[in-house]
């Protein structure tokens, strides 16, 4: 009886350690931290904090969000050119969304809490602008008051 008790908790612990060492987003609350940088002639605004909602239709099987998704909120015809995954926890891609813009981007996993960089070209390189995106999971599922990641 010992030695059966003494199995399962390992078995337990192992599957335990396996779920910790997951690389994926997956849907649900966010603590996100957006930082964007300065376009044109307007200023940069200070980096916010605000609980968003990731949905399922933003996250990839490999639990990377789609950066055409977000990007088409404020751009039409946003498609994905090219995507890497670099390693378990990182993936690349490049983005066009029609003529106006194109733009590199990048996510890197830590467990459950992911980082999206997005390098974005206005115009053909006229206008450029960065935006970073620093999630921590709230281990829940979305509610009312959280909006979506724009």
């Amino acid at each position: 009886m010992h030695s059966l008790r003494f199995h399962l908790a390992g078995c337990c612990a192992s599957a335990l350690l396996l779920c910790g060492a997951a690389q994926a987003a997956q849907p649900g609350a966010f603590s996100v931290t957006e930082t964007k940088s300065a376009v044109g002639n307007k200023a940069a605004k200070p980096p916010r904090t605000k609980d968003r909602c990731i949905g399922p239709e933003l996250v990839d099987k490999e639990g990377f969000l789609y950066p055409d998704m977000i990007l088409s909120q404020h751009f039409s015809q946003c498609r994905i050119k090219d995507s890497k995954l670099v390693g378990k926890n990182r993936k690349e891609w490049t983005v066009a969304c029609g003529k106006m813009l194109t733009a590199q981007a990048y996510q890197v996993n830590t467990g459950a809490d992911f980082r999206l960089h997005i390098n974005a070209q206005l115009l053909g390189g006229a206008m450029k602008q960065t935006l970073d995106y620093e999630a921590a999971s709230l281990q829940r599922a979305c509610t009312a008051d959280d909006s979506p990641l724009e």
